[in-house]
């Protein structure tokens, strides 16, 4: 497979990312995003050809109207010290969502946090392997990571995946052995990897010998998105 300029570009910048100063790292993204916002205005925060139900679509289980999926990302020591508590906040309004937790970042995931999450309702995904970027840097370094992850995947009891950084080639996917990932956007020019699925609605993605799995794809702003790139000061692009 020929890489594009962008993908190039991305292997770039997350080789030079652990030298280069956080103040800066951000300072680029936020230069980017200006540009972005208007050139894609047309398309984000909301793109209205992925609202189009797709053909054979069921409709939601039970005939409900939507389904609602709410994810965290524990990608740091601060992140991992505050999901007791966003879990009880949750708690405290009738929420339940997903936690994905990093197998071999900068935290080990305590197994008395992960059986706490579980037994509360909430659900434990993995979030890549690193989160450094590189997770699919080639094939075979894949295959090698894929293998781990697999392992972290049946000890946590986990059900979903998420790359770092939003990254996907959801055909290599197959070799995690989970039920879905959740790696995808219907759009959001500001990710890495910029290319949304186009839907709003969850898809089959096939695999060898009648395998497969769901892609979720997620469909608003991320919350740093916005309010650490583009410094809004408000809820009115989520809503």
């Amino acid at each position: 497979m020929v890489e594009d300029k962008g993908m190039r570009l991305n292997k770039f910048y997350y080789l030079l990312k652990p030298f280069i100063p956080w103040r800066i790292r951000i300072a680029m993204r936020r230069l980017r995003a200006r540009h972005w916002q208007t050139t894609y205005a047309d398309v984000w925060p909301i793109d209205q050809r992925a609202g189009a139900v797709p053909n054979g679509w069921p409709g939601w289980p039970e005939g409900k109207r939507f389904g609602l999926i709410w994810t965290h990302d524990v990608e740091g020591n601060k992140g991992l010290a505050r999901v007791e508590q966003l879990m009880n906040l949750e708690v405290k309004y009738g929420f339940r969502s997903s936690f994905n937790f990093v197998p071999e970042g900068e935290y080990c995931l305590p197994e008395t946090l992960r059986q706490t999450v579980e037994r509360n309702g909430f659900e434990v995904g993995v979030h890549g392997l690193e989160h450094d970027g590189k997770l699919y840097d080639s094939k075979v370094k894949f295959a090698s990571k894929a293998a781990r992850i697999s392992k972290y995947v049946q000890v946590w009891n986990a059900s979903g995946f998420r790359s770092p950084m939003m990254q996907h080639r959801l055909a290599w996917l197959h070799q995690l052995g989970v039920e879905y990932d959740a790696s995808t956007f219907d759009t959001d020019p500001f990710e890495p990897e910029p290319d949304g699925v186009g839907t709003i609605f969850p898809f089959w993605v096939p695999g060898p010998q009648g395998s497969g799995y769901v892609e979720l794809p997620y469909t608003l702003p991320q919350d740093f998105t916005l309010f650490s790139v583009l410094r809004e000061r408000n809820l009115n692009i989520w809503k």
